[in-house]
């Protein structure tokens, strides 16, 4: 009797077994596709991972079966993003992917087990400082804007929403008498609109709608209208708002109203919190949607009190 063929096999903790060559086929970029193309995340986070994924893992091991991978290769990966100087958060996103796609392999049998455990990440810091605005820069913020939405400004500083929150603000969320405004959708980074953070579609937050803010919307209907729907802002290429062009344009004109690289549109909400909180409103973080966590507190802040006192009147 002839002497019968041998295959290589990698043997896994269950009875099943998976020939060694399946392994080198699968790559880690086709293994990362496929988890990416089923993850069930926000839209926001997909965009994060795809990029982060584009950038920094598929250059160093997306051409490498996922079976040669080793705790050395995501060991170096890490090392590599933190020699670029790339932030904590960044780093630890990378890791996240990288851990995800293996540990699907492994659930899938296609790995014995995940080499990305016990790599030492840089610490998050997960309290920063932020500007405190004069009321002189956020109206100088405004005013920089396209006109047509400039009152996404007024709506961040006054009632704390997000940017995606602010962009899919419609004339019917005004309820009760113009006293309330409620939130209940999102533009997503795709000019598209998806139920609130933390929340299921149809859920909403009511927030209290200061005068101030009331009477800009009254100003921006009067001035630009709306769109066919009723949204108060309106996108370039889309219905509604691309959130990276929204941003393009708020650095440019936090850049001529002489506010810093940090203050971006979500300090807006930062600042509706801390002003909320100093002022003894119990109820800011229902209002804000912001989920309960250990240790959260008011935020840290830069800034004269000067400057604080007067966005805290006007916030009022």
């Amino acid at each position: 009797m002839g002497r019968l063929p041998t295959a290589r096999y990698v043997l896994l903790s269950e009875p099943a077994a998976i020939p060694l060559c399946q392994l080198i086929r699968t790559l880690f970029r086709a293994a990362a596709g496929t988890w990416l193309d089923q993850h069930l995340g926000a839209d926001s986070s997909i965009l994060t991972y795809r990029s982060v994924l584009r950038a920094h893992i598929d250059p160093a091991i997306g051409g490498k079966a996922i079976g040669v991978i080793r705790r050395e290769d995501i060991k170096a990966l890490i090392a590599g993003m933190h020699r670029e100087g790339l932030s904590a958060s960044r780093i630890g996103c990378a890791h996240l992917v990288i851990s995800a796609v293996l540990a699907e392999a492994v659930r899938d049998k296609r790995l014995a087990e995940s080499p990305c455990t016990g790599i030492e990440l840089p610490s998050v810091v997960v309290c920063a400082d932020f500007i405190i605005p004069a009321h002189a820069h956020v109206e100088a913020t405004a005013a920089g804007l396209p006109p047509d939405w400039a009152a996404t400004i007024w709506l961040m500083h006054g009632c704390g929403l997000r940017i995606g929150e602010a962009l899919a603000v419609n004339l019917r969320c005004r309820i009760n008498h113009a006293k309330t405004l409620r939130v209940k959708e999102q533009v997503n980074p795709f000019a598209q609109l998806r139920p609130l953070k933390f929340r299921n579609a149809g859920e909403f937050r009511d927030i209290p709608l200061p005068e101030y803010v009331n009477e800009a919307i009254d100003k921006h209907v009067a001035e630009h209208g709306t769109t066919p729907d009723g949204y108060l802002f309106p996108g370039r290429k889309y219905e509604l708002v691309i959130r990276r062009s929204y941003q393009e344009d708020f650095r440019r004109a936090a850049d001529r109203a002489g506010l810093p690289p940090e203050f971006i549109p979500h300090s807006l909400r930062h600042l509706y919190a801390s002003t909320a909180q100093v002022s003894g409103v119990a109820s800011a973080a229902s209002f804000g949607g912001w989920r309960e966590r250990r240790g959260a507190g008011l935020r840290g802040q830069r800034g004269g009190g000067g400057k604080a006192a007067r966005a805290g009147r006007h916030a009022a």
